[in-house]
C-alpha cells in the first residue's frame, strides 16, 4: 500500500472520534476538553559549497508544521511538509532532502489508547528487542526522520505485552546513495512475558520486502526472528540480556542465511558499574535493524560480520563530582578466506578512556577512543573535549570545545579538527564562533570558519542563524552513521512551540 493510500485511509478515519465511546474518559463535568498543540520549524539556507564547480549558488526553504489532537482516548496529528529549491539539482550530495520537493504530508496518525491497549494508524517508529530484528527510530543527531506508515497495535494482558504492525518504510541514507526513492514493505510483532523477580522471556518477528538496489531486478525478501531474556536488579545489582536471532535473505536471486547473538550483564557496586558486552553477527545487516554495537554507540561499527567481547568500567571518584569510564573491546571476524584483513583476519582492538568533572562553577567532559585494526594496518583516534565555565552568577556561561578524528596507514593519514567557543546567557540564547581544518596526506590543509548565534526572545521560540563554512564529516549516534556533507553559506532557523 503506497503512502497516498495510507493518508486516503488516515483521512477517512480521522471522523472516528466524533461519533465514537462517550462513557468512560468524560471529565467529571460531563464534556469532552478537546487539547491542541504544535510546532512549527523553518529552514532557509543560502548554500554556495559548490560554487566553484556549479557557478551559482541555492537557496533552500523548508517549512514543518506538527499539530496534535487530544480528545479523551483519542488523538491525532499531522507534520505537514513544503520543500522549495531555487535549483533541486544544485543540492549537494548527503544532503537526506534533496529528493523532494513541494507539499508532502510527512507525518500523520489517529491513536486509540486505554490503560492496557494503544493502537495507531499512520507513522510511528519502534524497535523490537534491543534493535536484532527490527530498528526503525528517528535519530536527530544523524538526520534520519523517516517512520512506518502503517498500523502498529499493541496491549497487555497481565503479564504479557504483545505488538503487532505493518506498513511501509523508506530508508534515507540508501534512497541518498542512490539518488532515487525506495519503498519498502515490512510486518511483524512481538511478545515478552514480565516473570517473577524481575525478570522476562521474549520474541519478536519481521518480514520485509526491499525495493532491488538496481532497477528492473527482482525485489529482495527479509526474514529475522529472535528470542531474548534477563533480569533487573538479580542479587539487588546485576542486570542481564542476552537476545539470539537468525536471519533469512534472499538478495538478487540468491539466499543467505545469518545469524545475530548479543549477551550483556551489568552490575552496580557501591560507586562502580561494570558492563560486560559480547557480540557474534554473521550475514546480519539488513536495512531496517540496529544490533547493539558493544562499542561506543558515537563510533562506527560494522553490524554484518563480527564477534567478540567488550568490558567497560566506570566509577564516581568520592564525592568530588568525578566520573571516570575506561572500557576495552576486541573483535574479529568470521571469514578467513576472504576478509578484508587477510587470511589472518580481520582483528580489531579499542579501548576508551573519558572523564567527567563537576567542580563549582567548571564541568569539563574529555575523552580518548583508540582503534587498531591490527592486520590493516589502520590506526582510528577519536579525541573530544568540552569544557563549560560559569563566568559569574547571573552573567553567563563560557563554553570550550575540541573534536578530532584521525586515521593513518603506512601510505595515508587524515586528521579532522572541530574546535569552538561560546557565550551563552540564560535565558536569552548565545553567541559561538567555529573553526575547524582538515589534514591530508599530500593535500594542502583546509580550513572552515564560522559563527552562530542564537536567540530566544519567548520559552517558545528560538532563532538561530549561522554564517560561515563548515567541513561535514562522520556523525554518529545510536549505533547509526553517516556521512555529512560539508556546507558554505547561510542557514538560518526557527522554532515555535504553540
Amino acid at each position: 500500500m503506497t503512502r497516498a493510500w495510507w493518508a486516503v485511509l488516515l483521512a477517512a478515519t480521522m471522523a472516528i472520534p466524533v461519533a465514537a465511546d462517550d462513557s468512560s474518559t468524560e471529565p467529571p463535568d460531563g464534556g469532552r476538553k478537546l487539547r491542541l498543540f504544535g510546532t512549527l520549524a523553518v529552514l532557509f539556507e543560502n548554500n554556495r559549497t559548490s560554487i566553484e564547480a556549479s557557478g551559482d549558488a541555492y537557496d533552500k526553504f523548508k517549512t514543518l508544521l506538527g499539530i496534535n489532537l487530544g480528545w479523551g482516548k483519542f488523538s491525532a496529528g499531522a507534520q505537514l511538509e513544503y520543500l522549495y529549491w531555487s535549483d533541486q539539482e544544485l543540492a549537494i550530495a548527503g544532503d537526506l532532502d534533496r529528493l523532494r520537493e513541494g507539499f508532502e504530508p510527512r507525518k500523520y496518525w489517529l491513536d486509540y489508547t486505554t490503560e492496557n491497549f494503544k493502537g495507531r494508524l499512520g507513522t510511528f517508529f519502534t524497535s523490537f528487542g534491543r534493535g536484532l530484528t527490527l530498528y526503525v527510530q528517528k535519530n536527530e543527531v544523524v538526520g534520519i526522520d523517516e517512520p512506518i506508515h502503517g498500523l502498529d497495535l499493541t496491549t497487555e494482558i497481565g503479564p504479557f505485552e504483545f505488538e503487532a504492525l505493518g506498513g511501509n518504510v523508506t530508508d534515507p541514507l540508501l534512497e541518498n546513495t542512490f539518488n532515487r526513492e525506495f519503498e519498502d514493505t515490512i510486518w511483524g510483532g512481538r511478545a515478552q512475558v514480565n516473570l517473577p523477580y524481575d525478570t522476562y522471556l521474549g520474541a519478536s518477528y519481521a518480514d520485509a520486502t526491499l525495493q532491488a538496489v538496481f532497477p528492473g531486478e527482482d525485489d529482495d525478501r527479509v526474514e529475522v526472528w529472535s528470542v531474548e531474556g534477563g533480569g533487573y536488579g538479580l542479587a539487588g545489582v546485576l542486570d542481564l540480556h542476552g537476545e539470539w536471532a537468525e536471519i533469512e535473505k534472499v538478495e538478487r536471486g540468491r539466499g543467505k542465511d545469518g545469524y545475530g547473538g548479543y549477551f550483556s550483564a551489568a552490575a552496580n557496586i557501591g560507586m562502580v558499574t561494570i558492563l560486560g558486552e559480547y557480540k557474534d553477527y554473521w550475514n546480519f545487516a539488513y536495512r531496517y535493524n540496529n544490533p547493539p554495537t558493544a562499542g561506543p554507540t558515537d563510533e562506527a561499527y560494522e553490524h554484518n560480520d563480527v564477534v567478540g567481547p567488550r568490558l567497560l568500567v566506570s566509577g564516581n571518584i568520592l564525592a568530588t563530582g568525578t566520573l571516570l569510564t575506561g572500557s576495552y573491546g576486541s573483535f574479529d571476524t568470521h571469514r578467513r578466506e576472504d576478509s578484508i584483513g587477510g587470511e589472518n583476519g580481520d582483528e580489531q582492538e579499542e579501548w576508551l578512556v573519558s572523564l567527567q568533572e563537576t567542580a563549582g562553577p567548571i564541568y569539563l567532559e574529555a575523552s580518548y577512543f583508540h582503534r587498531d585494526w591490527i592486520e590493516r594496518e589502520i590506526v582510528e583516534e577519536h579525541v573530544k573535549g568540552d569544557l563549560h565555565i560559569t563566568v559569574l552568577e547571573g552573567m553567563g556561561d563560557v563554553a570550550i570545545g575540541y573534536d578530532l578524528r584521525k586515521e593513518s596507514t603506512n601510505f595515508f593519514s587524515r586528521a579532522d579538527h572541530r574546535s569552538y567557543l561560546s557565550f551563552s546567557r540564560s535565558p536569552w540564547g548565545s553567541f559561538g564562533l567555529r573553526y575547524a581544518w582538515n589534514d591530508r596526506t599530500s593535500q594542502e590543509k583546509e580550513e572552515f570558519w564560522g559563527w552562530d548565534f542564537q536567540y530566544l526572545p519567548t520559552r517558545s521560540l528560538t532563532l538561530t542563524l549561522f554564517v560561515g563554512s563548515d567541513p561535514g564529516g562522520l556523525v554518529c549516534a545510536g549505533g547509526q552513521c553517516r556521512e555529512e556533507p560539508p556546507f558554505k553559506g547561510i542557514r538560518a532557523t526557527g522554532n515555535w512551540r504553540f
